[in-house]
């Protein structure tokens, strides 16, 4: 990796990763669908590496919506039918919460029958057909009980998708023989390649590994700043305790990655609106174990652990190891007090945000009882009301970006229930 504290390829492999923990079907339909789609722009031959790159991502990502709106029917059923639910959902993380906010009418369309884009205006028009076929392609070749004829191309050319899209795939096929590629998974192999020989920006990685963790979190209103605040916090602390450069950057992503686990934990786990039962804050600690098994071998060490040993106490009293202070590097501390003071700061489904003199009360005693680092400590309470008023500015606008997000997908659903008629 050298200098590069997070490379390109493992972004990709995050997202790979925790798709796979979340629903591996779902994985699969995604990177199938996003090495058809790239496939297909290879072969029109007109795109870079680095805008193959992010079109891939698009089209593994292209169903992220499920997320949101829930999978348990299974993704053919999701494929299959109230397909604009998803579709929306994955429009608008895209939109606003990632890097390619300007492509993400890619995935809007893409469950639009052909013969209705007249309708529409999008100069992503073209590249939503594109992963229209890219989509159906994988759901035709792969999966059971999708309802589609044997000679469903033939019979539904220009009316469910574009024949000139279809012509591409066949093209790309001849070229690239993509279909013997996914039967013996060359294409996996494929996929890294390309995320090995290009380079996101920061903003780039930052932003794909953002929308990611605030998908998860825009389940439910009363976690969607959670992590937000974590990070704000962790990176407010470390900025006043001095920390060099490349430890912000290992604060940044390990404060933003610490609860990426809780894309596997049921909303009603998270959404509980009472204290957890024993059985219920087994499996909410879970997450800590599933953070782990998706960011280690990927991220640096000093970045997974403090990712994961947020709920690490110095006395040896957390989980998931049972770690004790000598144990416990001076990030992983910061990022365990920035948890806590998020958890205290915020409202949750069980109880409204504490007061000021509240939450340094109970960190005052957690650092006297030898839970938590005394300094980091000092350091939030010296300096609290700074650290909330810098943070409640980007609190702000993570919370418009909810609202829209919430607004507009009711306004575009009942948009697109016409094109049911």
């Amino acid at each position: 990796m050298g200098a590069e504290l997070v490379s390109t390829v493992d972004i990709y492999n995050i997202i790979h990763r925790a798709l796979g923990c979340m629903d591996n079907k779902i994985l699969l339909h995604g990177e199938i669908t996003g090495y058809i789609f790239y496939s297909m722009l290879k072969a029109e031959g007109t795109y870079t590496d680095l805008e193959l790159a992010e079109y891939t991502l698009i089209g593994i990502l292209h169903d992220m919506g499920v997320i949101k709106t829930g999978y348990k029917d299974g993704i053919v059923q999701s494929e299959t039918t109230n397909v604009w639910a998803h579709s929306i959902y994955g429009y608008l993380f895209l939109n606003y919460l990632s890097p390619v906010g300007d492509k993400a009418e890619i995935v809007l369309y893409h469950h639009l029958p052909y013969y209705m884009h007249g309708r529409i205006k999008s100069s992503y028009l073209k590249l939503a057909e594109y992963l229209t076929i890219a989509d159906k392609m994988d759901v035709f070749m792969r999966m059971e009980g999708h309802g589609m004829e044997m000679d469903y191309f033939i019979r539904r050319s220009n009316i469910s998708f574009s024949a000139k899209a279809l012509g591409l795939f066949q093209t790309a096929q001849a070229k690239y023989n993509i279909l013997e590629k996914i039967r013996t998974e060359e294409y996996v192999k494929e996929l890294s390649n390309l995320y090995e020989k290009v380079n996101f920006t920061e903003r780039q990685k930052k932003g794909f590994l953002e929308m990611l963790v605030y998908s998860i979190d825009f389940r439910s209103q009363q976690t969607v700043i959670h992590t937000m605040s974590t990070k704000a916090f962790a990176l407010a602390i470390g900025r006043l305790m001095r920390v060099s450069t490349r430890d912000l950057q290992v604060l940044y992503y390990g404060s933003l990655l610490h609860d990426i686990g809780k894309i596997v934990i049921p909303l009603s786990v998270l959404e509980a609106p009472r204290r957890l039962t024993d059985e219920e804050m087994r499996i909410m600690k879970a997450h800590v174990v599933i953070t782990d098994k998706i960011l280690r071998g990927v991220m640096d060490e000093q970045i997974v652990n403090v990712a994961v040993r947020h709920h690490e106490k110095l006395d040896g009293t957390g989980y998931p190891l049972g770690l004790r202070a000598e144990e416990l590097s001076s990030l992983e501390r910061v990022t365990a007090v920035a948890d806590i003071l998020s958890a205290l700061y915020g409202k949750r489904s069980y109880k409204d945000s504490f007061s000021p003199k509240k939450i340094k009360d109970i960190l005052k005693s957690d650092a006297e009882n030898g839970k938590i680092c005394s300094k980091v400590v000092q350091v939030v309470i010296s300096n609290f009301d700074m650290i909330i008023k810098d943070f409640e500015k980007e609190r702000n606008e993570t919370m418009e970006k909810y609202i829209q997000i919430n607004k507009q997908y009711d306004s575009i659903y009942e948009r697109f229930k016409e094109y049911d008629a």
